[in-house]
């Protein structure tokens, strides 16, 4: 019989006891990235101005590859007003601008305040037409609400300048004012308006005023989520004389439940609203859009279909006007709906009917933030996240029948994000995120760098438009990655191409938190899922279709399945834990747990599944998460997220778990954790890598973002404040040559430029390796091995574990090695190929490939 002594692979580091520790540091061979960009969001629009020009708020800090603050005004190309520009500064968020008739504009921040150049302002702000404050509007401290929190949600302009304001609150800027409140021309509230009682509500303490449009003739008409005002019957729409008192001649045959979010007048007296409206006997059954006469009496000759818009559908992300009325008289309305090939855009004729002759044809999936007239006869769409129409900008300027338009060039940016990230077997990187945008190259959210850090422009080519950000990824063995998003699954070939032969359900109604793959190519998918197999998880086959065979049976502790999960891991026999939140039977809350279930998804009975996560006084905060799983070579659990204490002991942000599931008291870290630890790495010498949004107050070494923990939990001093990364690390991975791998939202790494993802060394520390007597005195056979593999460990050496990695370094067995001279592994079930056995020692590794055959 053949036995081969193992050698120590790669590059031999002596012990770290042996050897004083050389402190990482960036490695200077990666070049990490020097630019990311992500599409930016458009919160709101003022109209189009008689140049052509148009003012416009969003999340964007770059339009069209300069600088710029987050108020921006273009011109009818696209082109960035450069002056005014300059005198609005960086400004803050603006979620509402109405432009004036002498060409001043009125903001508005919806909850907080507005700042441009020196000059700041609660809720409202007036702008002059050169973007210079104008000082001589000034609304004092604004709206409050007794013990609450009060805020702006609308606002018009009279003809006289004063401004009439709606929202929550019961006071504005000292004086009594219940949900609506008028301003003089120069923001002190107008005392010669009083609304009474208003909105306020015995039934509805929240009952808010949201929407506001002042009529020609001097009246007020109001919407919103209210029952009464002022006493009197008025479900969620009332009109106002010019002095605040209700106009009884107008009687909305609205019924209770009505909720109107926008008003829209029409130069005949006729008023478009839209919301959640109640106007037949069964709530819900009517359509999101209905005109009233003069009256208040429903125009019975506009009839909107309920069934392609229905009650609550005609609605923006931001409740900016989701109705605009064109000159013709053609209605363009936006909202959550898809009928044809209205996808969230639409237009109406003055009847109500669908306008065919206008084609969106957007993402079902998201719908406009804003929307604003054209003098072309088109509509310019804002958006806040995703893409519109498989373009990857959040403008666009839309022809009169709803085609792209050309001629208009608006790109609004913000820096981009790493967050996940997968390393092939040739050690090239796949990372994924919110960005379309590298190096001065186009991307889609998924990008691959090559060993050195270089950008290969060649596979972002190849992935074409992803519908949203990538939220997470999972490599295949056959190299294929798999991509998690915002909204659904993508898997692309080993060229970036997406593979034709995956097609996923739609999957997310919110974020897509993990992915993992299966040894039998089964994928996992964990997140806000709609109805594919469970709640919080569930399972494909690897052509993308839902694998109703995954089930879960329904628990009275909530484990069954969970209501969310922000942590998947898929264990070497196969096993599935899960980190998330779980609702027991009674339960007003959910707690957080980490589950195991056996690979048809029934729970594992060997397995503590009733552990919980919570803070220190043992109750479960909204903010607690487990956000990170590992699995050790002998089997044990490291737990990583946002918690105190794990079944009442304490484990600031970091535990691990035996192989039953039960706390691991040996591991005992000394340091408090606060903030989050959202990503986990072991080590070959067994030290456990932390990545996140954390600082760890050891006395020896406080780490920030990245740290290190010894076996036993213990913060490892050898691992110090030389690589602090400025801001959150999402993913990392370990290198075999030991080198650090790190993606997320940083931008510097100890003060070094380093864009979302960089790789650290450190001699004597990343990575050690078994003394070489060690090695020579560990030794496995049959080579080649087939069915059964033998190995003899230096007991001498303290052996720990014994695991078997295939070409991707994935664990495939796992061993924990006890008191017997000799152990052997299974391979039978074993794909052949070349895989690496690595034998873990108390002072480092002995690692050697083996050929299965």
């Amino acid at each position: 019989m053949k036995i081969l002594r193992l050698a120590i692979a790669g590059l031999l580091l002596a012990p770290l006891t042996h050897f004083q520790a050389a402190a990482q540091v960036l490695d200077p061979t990666f070049a990490s990235p020097t630019s990311i960009f992500a599409p930016a969001a458009v919160f709101t629009m003022g109209d189009q101005q008689a140049d052509g020009k148009r003012l416009l708020s969003g999340t964007f800090t770059r339009v069209n590859g300069t600088a710029s603050g987050r108020l921006v005004r273009l011109d009818a190309a696209g082109a960035v007003d450069v002056p005014f520009g300059q005198n609005v500064g960086l400004g803050s968020n603006v979620f509402r601008i109405k432009n004036l008739p002498n060409g001043q504009y009125l903001l508005g921040a919806n909850g907080g305040s507005i700042t441009v150049g020196t000059t700041s302002r609660v809720e409202l702000l007036r702008l002059n037409a050169n973007g210079t404050p104008d000082n001589g509007f000034d609304p004092g401290p604004g709206p409050d609400f007794t013990n609450d929190y009060g805020y702006v949600q609308n606002y018009d302009v009279q003809a006289d300048g004063k401004v009439v304001v709606v929202g929550y609150f019961n006071t504005y800027s000292g004086a009594t004012a219940a949900g609506v409140v008028r301003l003089n021309a120069d923001g002190s509230v107008d005392t010669g308006f009083s609304a009474g009682s208003g909105i306020l509500s015995t039934s509805n303490q929240y009952a808010s005023a949201y929407t506001v449009a002042v009529q020609p003739n001097g009246k007020i008409l109001v919407g919103g989520d209210f029952e009464t005002f002022n006493g009197t019957p008025a479900p969620g729409i009332v009109r106002l004389n010019a002095n605040g008192s209700i106009d009884a001649t107008f009687a909305p045959l609205l019924l209770a439940g009505s909720q109107v979010e926008g008003l829209t007048l029409q130069p005949d007296g006729k008023v478009l609203v839209n919301g959640y409206l109640v106007n037949t006997a069964t709530p819900g059954s009517g359509p999101g859009l209905v005109r009233l006469l003069t009256t208040g009496a429903i125009d019975n000759t506009f009839a909107v279909s309920s069934s392609q818009f229905p009650v609550g559908s005609i609605s923006t992300t931001f409740s900016d006007a989701a109705v605009r009325l064109q000159a013709d008289g053609k209605i363009v309305v936006a909202g959550y709906f898809s009928t044809g090939p209205a996808n969230g855009l639409a237009r109406l004729t003055s009847t109500g009917a669908l306008d065919n002759s206008f084609q969106f044809n957007g993402n079902p999936n998201s719908n406009p933030s804003s929307i604003s007239l054209d003098a072309t006869g088109g509509v310019v769409v804002g958006n806040y996240f995703n893409t519109l129409r498989n373009q990857e900008n959040n403008l666009l300027r839309l022809t009169s029948t709803g085609a792209s338009d050309p001629t208009f060039a608006a790109k609004l940016q913000i820096p981009g994000n790493v967050v996940a990230m997968v390393r092939q077997a040739d050690g090239k990187l796949v990372v994924g995120g919110n960005f379309t945008e590298m190096n001065g190259q186009p991307v889609h959210r998924l990008a691959r760098l090559a060993t050195n850090g270089t950008l290969e422009t060649s596979y972002s080519a190849a992935t074409g438009v992803l519908p949203a950000a990538v939220t997470c990824l999972a490599l295949q063995p056959d190299g294929k990655v798999v991509a998690g998003m915002v909204q659904g699954v993508s898997r692309l070939g080993t060229t970036g191409a997406p593979d034709l032969g995956f097609a996923a359900p739609a999957l997310a109604t919110s974020n897509l938190t993990a992915v993992a793959v299966q040894p039998d190519g089964r994928i996992l998918v964990a997140g806000g899922l709609n109805g594919v197999g469970g709640a919080g998880l569930a399972r494909l086959t690897s052509t993308g279709a839902t694998d109703f065979s995954f089930s879960r049976a329904v628990s009275s502790t909530g484990t069954g399945s969970p209501n969310g999960t922000d942590a998947l891991l898929v264990q070497a026999d196969g096993k599935i834990v899960v980190g998330g939140r779980f609702r027991p039977t009674g339960q007003p809350s959910a707690v957080v747990r980490v589950v195991r279930y056996e690979t048809t998804g029934a729970l594992d009975p060997t397995f503590n599944n009733l552990s919980t996560f919570t803070a220190t006084n043992g109750t479960t905060a909204p903010s607690n998460r487990v956000y990170a799983l590992a699995q050790q070579p002998d089997g044990k659990l490291l737990v990583g997220g946002n918690f105190d204490a794990v079944d009442g002991t304490l484990h600031y942000g970091v535990a691990r778990l035996d192989a039953a599931g039960m706390a691991d008291a040996s591991f005992a870290p000394n340091a408090l954790l606060t903030g989050n630890v959202f990503a986990l790495a072991q080590q070959p010498n067994g030290r456990v890598l932390l990545g996140g949004s954390f600082t760890n107050s050891s006395a020896t070494t406080g780490q920030i973002n990245l740290g290190r923990m010894l076996a036993n939990g213990q913060t490892d001093a050898s691992f110090g404040n030389t690589a602090v990364p400025n801001t959150t690390v999402r993913s990392l991975l370990v290198q075999p040559d030991g080198a650090i791998v790190l993606a997320g939202t940083f931008t510097t790494v100890n003060f070094q430029p380093a864009l979302g993802v960089a790789r650290i060394t450190a001699p004597n520390v990343l990575a050690v390796a078994a003394p070489a007597a060690v090695a020579g005195r560990t030794a496995a056979w049959p080579v080649p091995a087939h069915g059964l593999l033998h190995v003899r460990p230096d007991a001498s050496a303290h052996p720990r574990s014994i695991e078997l990695l295939d070409a991707l370094g994935r664990p495939v067995l796992a061993l924990p090695v006890g008191t017997a001279a000799e152990l052997t592994l299974n391979i039978e079930r074993l794909p052949a190929g070349v895989y690496l056995l690595r034998v873990a020692y108390e002072n480092g590794s002995v690692t050697r490939r083996i050929a299965v055959q």
